[in-house]
């Protein structure tokens, strides 16, 4: 039986396939990886890449950190905690002339010049606590010399917190000190030189007030006597000139101490009603000279008192009503006391107004009128003379007690001067009952002065009157046949006609009317005339510039009286109400008899003090210096010497030590009060006579007044100073 033969070529076709299909798989799968393996290859080329960038910035930065350290000059040095070094710079080796192979790894300490007080660098001090910086400058001897280098050292931590490492970087300042030293040199100078200006000044003051005391006074005193008119007219030449120069010297010296930034405010409860009226009063005669009117205007919301540089505030106002006088040709000047702000509590808007009716300034003026040396007119053809340094004066004293000051002008129609004071209270306005003190009277005032009489007719309405101006005779006639009066106000004199006559027409229409005159002080003479005897047309007088409280006064006075009392009957002429300070001491007022001891070595002075006191009734006795005064004083055994006036600049021995000797006397004479009479004027000058154990100042040129007020301030009082043991000063 045959074999069958079997077909393998399907079987052959199968494994071929078979094989294929394996090796296409191989293939896919070696493929596959090798893909894999080239992502990661080019993944790594990528990161290296970075790293290349980033190793080139690196080093970009480093280079750009070494040049950064060698540009800008500074000594850079680091310190382990045991003071090594760990790093310098090129610039610590230049400048140290250090190489640093030789220095890394050990301390260093600068090199001092002899006589330098060494610091230690890296010493750890002020490090510990914020803001870990230690800055000071220190002279060291480096390869250029001597320098100062200004060290600042701070400290490097670590992420803990840990202290590892000081840095210290040191600048050379050399060029730095050296400006300081001549800066300070210059200031030196400076100092010096101000010294030396402030002792000329003194000087110079000193110097010129002596004389200045003895023209002024001599003036006075041949004014008092009787003279020629021509010869009247010379010596009141002779007194004004000596006070025009008397004013440029006072300015120049406040404007000196004030540009010194020596003016020291003192702050002291003060009454704001006496010093506007009080100054008004004081600058009176020189407005009547001229002819022109003075007045004082003062709203009731005022406080009583405020607290403050009285002294200060006063120059102010004699400042700018000096100058309003002096501007003004007609018509007066009016002092206004207000308060602005309507708030209640513990300060107050003080304003002060001057208002005149003078000349006036443009709009050119004013841009200046308060800078130094600055005056309206500047042409040599000006009719004004002066320094030009009150209203600069006036200016910084405002501001340096924090107010401000505006004017307010045009050419011809007068100015306004406001200034505001912002200044705490001591005591606050006056109750209703001031308000109403007047109240159901009615008062006529005659209006031939119209600042004068708006002014009275504003006080009298504030407490409470009914007031009425008329303007002449018939006017005055129409008002009371209108209505009855209480009152009629006139002047002894006006362009409306006699006083006299309008007051004895005014009772004539209305019998039983009270009738006040105005006078000025120099009227005095005519004063029983017009008030004393039963023929007398007034009732009373009011001086002007008349106080707010005189008015109300006289006409509650009137009142009391039932307005027909005793016709004539003569008024208290030191008339004022318990609320109001008393007036100033005048020359004429009576005053207790005295043994004062005059201690001045000029003769014309002495001639001058002594003729003075003599003519109000006091005796004298001469000491031509210091140690005169002290023997003087110790053989007045039955101590008849009340007073000593003491000048400070004597031959032999000054005031001062004479001072200091009557104080060291073992008796009761050793607290006679002591007064500095003395050409020293200076700010200083009252508080140095003080501290030097005298009891009150005085600066030549003395008027008249302010010596009478002075020794009737001391009269039967003794001094606190040099008290023997057991004895109690009077201090009434």
């Amino acid at each position: 039986m045959p074999v069958l033969a079997f077909d393998q070529t399907p079987l052959l076709l199968l494994g071929l396939a078979a094989v294929l299909f394996l090796g296409v798989e191989a293939w896919r799968r070696a493929s596959a990886r090798a893909t894999i393996h080239l992502g990661e290859i080019e993944l790594l080329r990528a990161r290296i890449e970075t790293l290349r960038d980033e190793k080139w910035e690196i080093a970009e930065r480093e280079a750009r950190y070494r040049d950064l350290l060698r540009a800008q000059g500074d000594v850079i040095i680091r310190r382990d905690l045991q003071a090594r070094l760990t790093y310098v710079n090129d610039v610590f080796c230049d400048t140290f002339g250090k190489r640093r192979a030789d220095v890394i790894g050990h301390t260093f300490i600068p090199e001092l010049p002899e006589g330098e007080n060494p610091r230690m660098l890296a010493s750890f001090a002020g490090l510990a606590t914020p803001p870990y910086r230690v800055r000071f400058d220190e002279r060291a001897l480096t390869t250029r010399g001597p320098r100062w280098i200004a060290w600042e050292e701070f400290a490097i931590r670590d992420d803990d917190g840990k202290l590892i490492e000081i840095q210290s970087v040191g600048r050379d300042v050399t060029d730095r000190k050296l400006a300081e030293e001549k800066l300070a040199e210059a200031l030196k100078l400076a100092k010096e030189a101000n010294r030396a200006k402030s002792l000329f000044l003194a000087t110079m003051s000193h110097e010129i007030r002596t004389p200045m005391n003895g023209v002024i006074g001599m003036a006075q005193l041949l004014l008092d006597t009787k003279l020629a008119p021509a010869q009247r007219s010379y010596a009141e030449a002779v007194r004004s000139s000596g006070q025009a120069l008397l004013a440029i010297i006072n300015d120049i010296l406040d404007y000196s101490k004030i540009e010194a930034g020596k003016v020291r405010l003192e702050e002291a409860p003060f009454d704001p009603r006496f010093v506007l009226e009080n100054v008004a009063e004081l600058l009176a005669p020189r407005a009547f000279d001229k002819g022109i009117e003075i007045v004082t205007d003062i709203a009731a919301a005022v406080p009583r008192r405020l607290i403050g540089d009285e002294p200060r505030i006063r120059q102010i106002l004699i400042n700018l009503v000096g100058n309003a006088i002096k501007f003004t040709v007609a018509g007066g000047v009016a002092l206004r006391l207000s308060r602005t702000d309507t708030r209640t509590g513990d300060r107050a808007e003080l304003l002060l107004e001057i208002e005149d009716t003078g000349i006036g300034m443009d709009e050119t003026n004013l841009e200046c009128i308060f800078d130094e040396f600055a005056q309206a007119d500047q042409t040599h053809a000006r009719h004004y003379e002066g320094t030009g340094l009150g209203l600069a004066i006036t200016r910084r004293l405002v501001l340096a007690m924090g107010g401000r000051i505006e004017v307010e002008s045009a050419r011809g129609r007068g100015s306004v001067f406001r200034v505001h004071l912002p200044l705490p209270i001591a005591e606050p306005a006056p109750g209703a009952s001031a308000l109403t003190a007047l109240e159901g009277v009615r008062v006529l005032i005659l209006n031939d002065r119209p600042m004068l009489a708006g002014a009275l007719a504003r006080a009298a309405g504030a407490a409470g009157a009914e007031t009425h101006l008329v303007a002449d005779a018939d006017a005055l006639a129409r008002a009371l046949a209108a209505a009855p009066a209480d009152a009629f106000i006139c002047p002894a004199d006006g362009a409306a006609g006699e006083g006299a006559a309008l007051a004895a027409e005014a009772r004539r229409l209305l019998p039983g009317i009270g009738t006040l005159v105005l006078l000025r002080p120099q009227d005095r003479d005519r004063l029983d005339a017009l008030t004393q005897g039963g023929d007398a047309p007034f009732d009373g007088y009011l001086v002007r510039p008349v106080r707010a409280t005189s008015l109300v006064g006289r006409l509650t006075d009137l009142r009391v009286r039932g307005w027909t009392g005793d016709i004539g009957a003569p008024y208290a002429p030191d008339f004022a109400p318990e609320d109001e300070a008393p007036a100033p001491h005048r020359a004429d007022a009576p005053l207790l008899s005295l043994c004062i001891l005059v201690a001045e070595d000029n003769e014309i002075n002495a001639l001058l003090t002594r003729t003075l006191l003599e003519h109000t009734g006091h005796s004298v006795r001469l000491a031509r210096n210091g140690a005169e005064a002290v023997a003087a004083v110790e053989a007045d055994i039955a101590g008849e010497i009340d007073l000593v006036l003491m000048d400070l600049h004597m031959p032999g021995m000054d005031g001062f030590e004479a001072t200091a000797r009557i104080r060291s006397l073992e008796s009761t004479r050793a607290s006679l009060p002591i007064i500095a009479l003395t050409a020293n004027a200076m700010a200083e000058d009252r508080q140095v006579c003080l501290d030097a154990a005298m009891d009150d100042y005085l600066s030549k040129p003395v008027a008249a007044d302010a010596l009478g007020m002075a020794l009737s301030a001391w009269a039967g009082r003794r001094s606190a100073h040099g008290t023997p043991a057991g004895e109690t000063a009077n201090h009434a």
